[in-house]
């Protein structure tokens, strides 16, 4: 899961943000890193809802940061790795727990019949007003400077 924030084509408005000392970099940054705390705990509280174990919430890793360029990027979740079907990583589990294994007729512990969860879902459904409402805040704050 990736959340990116894409800034171009706004040459003189960010020349009048940087006059305005606003650092647009560090804004974006910022707001960036709310954002994915904020996904990051909707999605932990749906994994909770749809009861994942404990032990798979707590070994999500922290949302780590991109920058390149004009594009900054958040990834959020696990990382899944090589896939290794005799010992599949926190990452695969969580993915099968989210969307069901159908196909597969030997499960263990995990219920065949068992419908997919639907956790990520509706983390992304949940956390994206409260992002956007984070994001416009932020850019107002930004912007305060150029209503003087």
């Amino acid at each position: 899961m990736a959340i990116k924030l894409n800034i171009e084509g706004f040459g003189a408005l960010l020349r009048e943000i940087e006059k305005a000392g606003g650092n647009l970099d560090a804004v974006t940054k910022k707001c960036l890193s709310e954002s994915a705390e904020i996904m990051q705990s909707e999605l932990k509280t749906q994994m909770q809802e749809s009861n994942v174990p404990q032990r798979m919430i707590n070994a999500m890793p922290s949302p780590e940061l991109e920058h390149q360029g004009n594009v900054f990027t958040a990834r959020i979740g696990y990382k899944k790795g090589a896939y290794d079907p005799k010992n599949p990583s926190i990452g695969y589990k969580v993915v099968f727990l989210n969307y069901g294994t159908p196909n597969r007729t030997k499960h263990g512990k995990i219920d065949p019949n068992a419908p997919e969860r639907g956790f990520i879902q509706r983390a992304k459904k949940r956390a994206r007003p409260k992002i956007r409402k984070q994001q416009k805040e932020a850019l107002q704050k930004a912007l305060k400077g150029l209503k003087k």
